[in-house]
């Protein structure tokens, strides 16, 4: 619909500057016979002495203004064919008896730009450069030898050329600019697409980490006792189906949202108010958690919610699987003056000296910056070790 928009809307804008190639032709006949200055005040044959009449224009002229008129109505849509229709119609213009009027020139040098703005430039210029040198050349029609006696014929080429030069330009800059915009573009869903990319694989990674991590403590406690205490090995693994149930289920949920699933974005997003269910699953597998909540509570925004309770559920995570035997864990979760900040803490041994990053703690880095906050983890004054997150919000005491 567009390209047909586009070829009515220049068909029209051809018509109407057709229309005044014409008239100007008709114009310059009747001004040459009635006496004008131009070479010697003798009018074309065709134009005869009497006054203007339309039937006296060649059909030579007719043609190739209809050549242009068509040439300008396609030059969006078909730029190489654009070219070529522009070239036979000057040419056919010219040997009619026309001559190179302003109008004429802007036919062709809207042909130029568009073909210039939609084209390759080594295409451009092979499909161009033709026409443009023969109109210089059959401007010349009229001179002995079409000018090749005197030279003006090389003349004549290179005003052709240097009046198209600057629409070639012009249509050139606007590609240039359109194609920068498109790589933008095309680099910003790039950008896009690596961003949804590390979400996925973050959220995946946290679910599945920290439900496998849960899973395994309790498949140990089942292997440990199940020769000498059968009834505890039962309860580890009630705890391990019930663990990796939900695990499946939130995995499913999570995956429904990033899958654009009907219905799947209208369920409530976990926040801290799941957070005493993931204390619960860590107890389960013989993590003892303490949960501190100060400050007026306010409304997160969700994402805020969501990051901070990943981030808990990561910082517990660590501590099952690094922390050691016998360790507890607390969490903190503080609303202050137009702030959040969460802790999570144990009593365990602590890292050594030589420790590093892992993925872990890079992930939930990511998720504070995500959402305007900072992270920072490490051994703690005590011992132990300490994941601290501050995330600014509104509200607050």
């Amino acid at each position: 619909m567009r390209r047909v928009r586009a070829v009515a809307v220049d068909a029209v804008l051809g018509s109407v500057l057709g229309a005044a190639a014409v008239v100007a032709v008709r114009a310059q006949a009747a001004w040459q016979g009635s006496g004008g200055p131009w070479r010697g005040g003798q009018g074309p044959p065709w134009a005869g002495g009497a006054g203007p009449e339309w039937g006296q224009v060649p059909p030579g002229v007719w043609a190739g203004v209809a050549l242009l008129v068509a040439a300008v109505a396609v030059r969006r849509v078909r730029p190489p064919a654009a070219l070529v229709a522009a070239g036979a119609g000057a040419a056919v213009f010219l040997l009619g008896g026309g001559s190179l009027s302003p109008v004429v020139v802007v036919m062709g040098a809207l042909v130029v730009f568009s073909a210039a703005a939609r084209m390759e430039p080594v295409r451009f210029l092979c499909w161009a450069l033709p026409p443009v040198v023969g109109a210089g050349v059959l401007s010349r029609a009229g001179e002995p030898w079409w000018g090749l006696a005197d030279g003006s014929v090389w003349a004549a080429v290179a005003v052709a050329v240097g009046v198209m030069a600057p629409w070639a330009g012009g249509g050139v800059f606007v590609r240039a600019r359109r194609e920068g915009r498109r790589r933008e573009r095309e680099a910003e869903v790039a950008r896009h697409r690596y961003e949804e990319r590390l979400r996925i694989a973050r959220e995946v990674h946290d679910l599945v980490g920290h439900s496998l991590s849960v899973i395994s403590m309790q498949a140990g406690v089942a292997l440990h006792v199940v020769d000498r205490r059968p009834e505890q090995a039962a309860v580890a693994l009630s705890a391990i189906r019930d663990s990796s149930r939900s695990a499946l289920e939130e995995l499913r949920r999570t995956l429904a949202v990033f899958r654009g699933e009907e219905g799947a974005a209208l369920e409530p997003v976990a926040g801290l108010d799941r957070l005493e269910g993931v204390v619960r699953e860590m107890g389960r597998a013989g993590l003892v958690v303490r949960v501190e909540r100060s400050g007026r509570e306010v409304a997160l925004p969700g994402a805020v919610d969501h990051a901070l309770l990943r981030i808990a559920q990561e910082g517990l995570t660590n501590v099952l699987r690094h922390a050691g035997a016998g360790a507890a864990a607390r969490v903190e979760v503080v609303f202050g003056a137009g702030l959040v900040r969460l802790a999570v803490s144990d009593t365990g041994a602590g890292p050594g000296a030589g420790w590093r990053e892992g993925a872990g703690i890079a992930g939930m880095r990511e998720r504070a910056a995500g959402v305007g906050g900072e992270l920072e983890a490490g051994p703690g004054a005590g011992g132990g070790f300490v994941v601290e997150v501050r995330v600014p919000v509104e509200g607050g005491v």
